[in-house]
């Protein structure tokens, strides 16, 4: 019995360690723009013979049910011939194959809906825009069911050897056009090294510029965006500037700014209305001004320099440095800090008009129940709802963390902070929040970190060299 059970035991181990590792994908993904969204084809080579299991998902700020707008899945030998298929786990399905090589064609639905984040709009009207954001628009692919358990929102790309997207853009309107970091094969085809998970694909008229000061930045700014549009480029050039002189380069050769008008049922109330979003080295920004707003309006320009600063730090963190999600206020909060300094050091903004601005912050802060606000890891990982919160303290903590800084030390704190970061970052794990803690803790001491980061202590005006109410 003994000698049968080691016997098995050998067989196990020798089954799992000669067990051959999963043959990745070839994928090559051609999209057809609709008036809905987009249809997309996809060629698949690679992967299992028998059976493939192909899953949908929903990234950051997507509608949570934009997996369940895929319509009109199917699977075909590449003669054309429809393969056996079913629903299988959540928003995925199994293909029973018959051979390696085989086609998935599915449709993407679009088309705005009450709630929806402004960052997906369809249409081929001429002065419209397809905005396709990584994980939201393409199938992935396995060769085992157990990502299709996971949820929607945590499902892996798959292992894929190279993919491809190819754009078949309607022949009207003609000055459609693709802007994207990724490596251009031709004009609407592009090479991607790993699943386009981490892509974004903006398709319309956009106008695609350089920006000088910034060798590899690119804009492409939509022709109904309107905001500051004849000083945009300056602007963004003079704010970089600002950045890469406090904490150096960002570290990539390309990055991409794509500039869309609100759509029109988003749009202001009153004054001026921004959001933002980065996806690997694309940031994807909007702006709307009320029609009565003047465009020389000071706060107009005060508000969009430091939005314009708050997004292009992003260039550093999260995408030079990532980090994991309990330290959004990390990127969310420096960024707030950054985008302030750089809108005064391009002369934006005054210095008086700054510690007014953080006057104000702290007031809204306290507002909001700031005294009770906890650490700002759990304001990170905590409710949509909380995020106003986690974006002024965290410009406040920043501001004091600088203060803290300069007691002891000369030179620039986001200098020192950037590179304790950089020589933490391995160039592919983000950073979590131990990691962080040390490289703050190197610079300010750690009881500082224990009382305004983690929570232990209120912040005050006293603190924040700020005046008190």
């Amino acid at each position: 019995m003994l000698r049968r059970l080691l016997a098995l035991a050998i067989l196990a181990m020798c089954t799992s360690a000669c067990a051959a590792p999963p043959v990745p994908f070839s994928l090559r993904f051609t999209v057809f723009p609709t008036t809905q969204g987009a249809d997309i084809v996809v060629e698949v080579h690679g992967g299992r013979d028998d059976l493939a299991w192909v899953g949908f998902a929903a990234g950051p700020g997507a509608p949570a049910d934009l997996p369940q707008r895929v319509q009109s899945v199917q699977a075909r030998t590449p003669d054309g011939r429809r393969l056996p298929q079913r629903r299988h786990g959540r928003a995925g399905y199994q293909i029973e194959l018959e051979g390696s090589s085989w086609q998935l064609s599915y449709s993407l639905d679009l088309r705005p809906r009450p709630g929806d984040d402004i960052f997906y709009r369809s249409s081929v009207r001429e002065d419209d825009y397809l905005v396709l954001v990584g994980s939201d628009a393409w199938a992935r692919f396995y060769t085992q069911p157990d990502a299709l358990a996971m949820s929607p929102t945590e499902r892996p790309g798959g292992v894929v050897l190279e993919a491809r997207a190819a754009f078949n853009l309607p022949e009207k309107p003609t000055a459609w056009k693709v802007a994207t970091t990724a490596r251009a094969r031709s004009a609407r085809t592009f090479e991607l090294s790993e699943h386009p998970t981490a892509s974004v694909f903006a398709l319309g008229p956009f106008e695609i510029r350089d920006i000088d000061e910034v060798p590899g930045l690119q804009l492409a700014v939509h022709p109904r965006w309107s905001v500051l549009n004849e000083s945009i480029d300056v602007l963004i050039g003079k704010l970089l500037l600002s950045h890469r002189e406090r904490l150096g380069s960002p570290g990539s050769t390309t990055a991409l700014a794509l500039m869309n008008p609100l759509p029109q049922q988003l749009g202001p109330t009153g004054g001026l209305r921004t959001a933002g979003m980065v996806r690997g080295r694309s940031l994807i920004l909007y702006a709307g001004a009320s029609p009565w707003v003047e465009p020389d309006d000071p706060q107009l320009r005060e508000a969009m320099a430091v939005f314009l600063g708050h997004e292009l730090f992003h260039l550093w963190v999260p995408s030079g440095v990532q980090v994991t999600r309990e330290l959004s206020w990390l990127s969310e909060g420096w960024a707030m800090h950054m985008g302030r300094l750089a809108a005064v050091d391009v002369g934006w903004l005054s210095q008086p008009a700054s510690i007014q601005r953080l006057q104000d912050a702290y007031r809204r802060y306290l507002d909001i129940g700031g005294y009770r606000a906890g650490s700002l890891p759990e304001a990170s990982m905590g409710s949509e709802s909380r995020r106003d919160l986690l974006y002024l303290r965290g410009e406040l903590v920043f501001r004091l963390l600088e203060r803290q800084w300069a007691l002891t030390n000369s030179g620039n704190f986001e200098a020192a902070l950037w590179l304790a970061l950089a020589d933490a970052y391995d160039g592919r794990t983000p950073l979590d929040a131990e990691s962080v803690r040390s490289a703050l803790a190197s610079l300010v001491d750690r009881g500082t970190v224990r009382r305004y980061v983690e929570g232990r202590s209120p912040l005050t005006p006293s603190a924040l060299g700020l005046r008190r109410r």
